[in-house]
């Protein structure tokens, strides 16, 4: 609801992307779900930190992007969103930054903008990925009301914030966000 005023007209763009979010949500649950603990957690701290460093590296790519006239095709993104999902339902954490610098890269030069698409996309993602896994009992109850309070907290001030600072100002802030988890993840898996 914060996000209001960046999210006007996006809806049928929203409505055509929300199928494949749909899907890699419910695919990393089910991988979640079916292979060993842990499986995932070595390669985790790799795509946090590719996905921080090429938002830093953003404006750049950006520009080396209309320099060479490369073109944005609608499937790349789709199979980014696609693989970012897949992530996000069976980890996780970071998944965000990785779908803004896809969103940045791809859609939106607007980082507020772009933030706004990702908490949309992410969103649709997480939620079909816990009601998966509230349905086939695999959830720590006792985590619950410390992570919805900090979904809706988030959800809440983060876009106001996001609309106020300036963009290489949030870029570098998430970057180096995502780069301190991806090192914290590295030395302490989960």
């Amino acid at each position: 609801m914060a996000s209001r005023p960046e999210l006007a007209g996006t809806g049928p763009w929203l409505r055509r992307r929300a199928p494949v979010v749909v899907a890699g949500g419910l695919l990393g649950s089910g991988l979640l779900l079916s292979t060993p603990a842990g499986a995932f957690s070595d390669v985790v701290p790799y795509l946090l930190a590719v996905a921080a460093l090429s938002l830093l590296l953003q404006p750049r790519i950006s520009t080396w992007q209309e320099r060479h006239g490369s073109h944005n095709s609608g499937l790349v993104l789709a199979c980014g969103l696609f693989l970012a999902s897949v992530y996000n339902g069976y980890f996780g954490a970071g998944s965000g930054i990785m779908v803004l610098t896809l969103l940045l890269l791809s859609v939106e030069r607007d980082t507020a903008k772009a933030n706004a698409l990702k908490n949309m996309l992410v969103g649709v993602a997480t939620v079909l990925s816990a009601l998966t896994l509230v349905a086939l009992g695999h959830v720590d109850w006792t985590a619950t009301g410390a992570l919805a309070l900090g979904l809706f907290t988030g959800s809440t001030i983060g876009p106001v914030v996001a609309r106020r600072i300036p963009g290489p100002v949030l870029r570098w802030l998430v970057s180096l966000a995502g780069l301190g988890l991806a090192f914290r993840l590295w030395i302490a898996p989960v």
